[in-house]
């Protein structure tokens, strides 16, 4: 996949470092070089580009690229022009970040393929964290559902899927996943106090996979059910 990332901010550059690490072929443009010079070993190119004309954009291989992201985060008018230059270059699909109520306006009229704002994302992720017990994220799916990362329930800590399917059926959660702490050499956490912990996903739940201490589930389910649900098998 072939992704082309406008704006080296806080969210474009974390982004376009996300992609890369998942295997994209990533290109990535800011006006500032120094924005540029700490991606420029992450990601397959990054260049340094001017926001106030858009034209040199014609430059590179626009529509070729699986997806355009213009994840510029504080200029209506460069976002703009921006996404109107993408779009006359042939963009396959493109993802903007929203700036304002009006820019969102705009660019629904231009029939953009995706918005996104991040601030939005991730103050509905700490509103689960703070509302909810044991969660560490969440994404609303809509229509009052939602994915959450939350801390395994004490409750069900030792018991396996076939124990615990009844508890989960009967609140109308379900697991998606299980995320563990990876095993050093012989068994040993692979942490240390400056480290961060690294964790693997399971993938499908087993019925007989044993939840473990340290677990973070990955829940599916109304948040109502989902509240609930933690609060009751949390055993405070």
């Amino acid at each position: 996949m072939k992704c082309c990332i406008i704006g080296l901010g806080v969210f474009g550059k974390n982004l376009a470092r996300d992609l890369a690490r998942l295997g994209a072929d990533v290109l990535a443009i800011d006006r500032r070089e120094d924005n540029v010079e700490q991606i420029k070993d992450e990601v397959g190119a990054a260049v340094v580009m001017e926001f106030d004309d858009p034209a040199p954009l014609a430059h590179f291989p626009i529509e070729e690229m699986d997806a355009v992201i213009i994840a510029i985060g504080n200029d209506f008018e460069h976002s703009m022009a921006l996404t109107v230059k993408a779009q006359e270059l042939g963009a396959k699909r493109i993802v903007c970040r929203v700036l304002s109520p009006m820019h969102e306006r705009l660019l629904r009229l231009l029939k953009v393929d995706r918005l996104v704002v991040p601030e939005v994302v991730a103050a509905r992720g700490l509103a689960h964290s703070l509302l909810m017990r044991g969660v560490v994220d969440g994404f609303d799916m809509g229509n009052g559902h939602s994915i959450i990362e939350a801390s395994v329930p004490a409750l069900l800590v030792g018991k396996s899927l076939t124990d615990s399917a009844k508890d989960f059926k009967k609140a109308d959660v379900r697991i998606v996943t299980i995320k563990r702490i990876r095993k050093g050499v012989l068994g040993k956490l692979a942490k240390s106090p400056d480290t961060p912990v690294k964790r693997r996903t399971l993938g499908i739940v087993t019925m007989d996979e044993i939840f473990q201490a340290d677990d973070i589930f990955v829940l599916f389910g109304p948040e109502k059910n989902l509240l609930l649900f933690l609060e009751k098998y949390s055993g405070a």
